[in-house]
Order: structure tokens, then C-alpha cells, then sequence
């Protein structure tokens, strides 16, 4: 904990602390667990390289999300978290107000059968601790057809092109191929549905 709050404190976030302060200390927490379960001093040193493994790379994590905010820099790529649960684009914000993406994964236990939970927040003034964002819940269907997911989001994230690409960019940043509807077949909307069918949300 001293390395994260050494490392809270040096770089500050904004609106970004909400997602990082609560899943760093989680994750510290079950490496912790880890060293009660020790039975060889080769097992407990290896789950405290562990833990300060962590505590590090969230260091090194701020440090990085700090830099693509507050500096003149290449274009900032997203910032994955271990385990890829969450991921961030942070972008500069020194000569433009940009705003920071956060996609990241829903408790497991909130999902449906065949589909992932998932939480897509912009955050248009990233360095205001009271920016809340803005925040769609996004549905992925968890059964890869062709090497892609399936994406549904509501009709005003679709509506937000820039957004919405960018939320496309973020599955990629995790590994996934995703298909976003109103991408690839944005004209769906206005094909009338087959005759004698009502139409409905696609």
C-alpha cells in the first residue's frame, strides 16, 4: 500500500481514481490471501515478489496515465490493467480538451447467460475528481462467432460516432475482435422489416 498511495499521491488522476483506487487495493487484497496459504519460504517469496510486482506496475500504470494526460507526447495508446478487465485511453490534454475512455468489465456475477456485462465511461474533464462521467452499460455476446463478439450498446452511444469508435478500439486493446452494429451496417435502422413482423430493437 505504500508503493500505490506514494504513487496516488504523485500522480493524481481525477476523475480516472474512482476506477484505479478501488481496483488496485481489490487486487492487493487477494495476493494478500495468498500468503496465508505458504507452506515453504520458496512459495512466500514468490507471493510477495507477487504483491510488490503489483503494487509497482500500478505505479508504473499512473505514472503512464499521468504523462498521456498532462504532456506533449506521441498519441497515448490505451493502458491495459492485468488480467485485462479494464482498460483506459487517457489523452492529452494541453492543448485540447479530450476526453479519457474507460471500458472495463462488470462483476461476472451481474452477467446473463451467453453475454458479458461491461461498463463504457467518458470522462470529458478527466483532471475534475468530481467529473462522474458518462457511463453505457455495453452487452458482449460471449460466444465468439468467426473470431468476433458481438456488441449492443444503446442508441445514444451509437449516436456518439467518436465515442463509439473509440469503445470499439478499447475491445481490441483487450484482445477481443469485436462487431459493433452501427458500424458495419449503419443503415439497419431504415430497412423495413419483413412483411407480417413488427420491428424491434436490433
Amino acid at each position: 500500500m505504500l508503493v500505490a498511495e506514494a504513487a496516488e499521491d504523485a500522480y493524481r488522476l481525477g476523475g480516472l481514481d474512482r476506477f484505479l483506487e478501488p481496483w488496485i487495493r481489490s487486487r492487493l487484497d487477494s495476493l494478500r490471501g495468498l500468503l496465508a496459504s505458504c507452506d515453504t519460504r520458496r512459495q512466500l517469496a514468490e507471493d510477495v515478489r507477487a504483491l510488490a510486482g503489483a503494487a509497482a506496475a500500478y505505479s508504473e500504470l499512473r505514472n503512464q496515465l499521468f504523462s498521456d494526460l498532462h504532456h506533449t507526447q506521441p498519441e497515448p495508446t490505451w493502458r491495459i490493467l492485468r488480467h485485462q478487465d479494464m482498460a483506459i485511453r487517457a489523452q492529452s490534454t494541453v492543448l485540447d480538451r479530450q476526453p479519457t475512455f474507460v471500458l472495463r468489465q462488470l462483476d461476472a456475477g451481474a452477467n446473463v447467460l451467453g453475454a458479458e456485462t461491461w461498463d463504457f465511461t467518458v470522462l470529458t474533464s478527466p483532471s475534475d475528481p468530481a467529473d462522474q462521467g458518462t457511463s453505457f452499460i455495453v452487452m458482449a455476446d460471449s460466444q465468439e462467432k468467426h473470431d468476433r463478439i458481438t456488441v449492443q450498446v444503446a442508441k445514444e452511444l451509437e449516436s456518439e460516432r467518436s465515442w463509439y469508435q473509440q469503445l470499439e478500439y478499447g475491445f481490441y486493446a483487450l484482445g477481443a475482435t469485436p462487431f459493433l452494429t452501427a458500424i458495419y451496417d449503419p443503415d439497419r435502422h431504415r430497412r423495413q422489416p419483413p412483411e407480417g413482423k413488427a420491428g424491434g430493437f436490433t
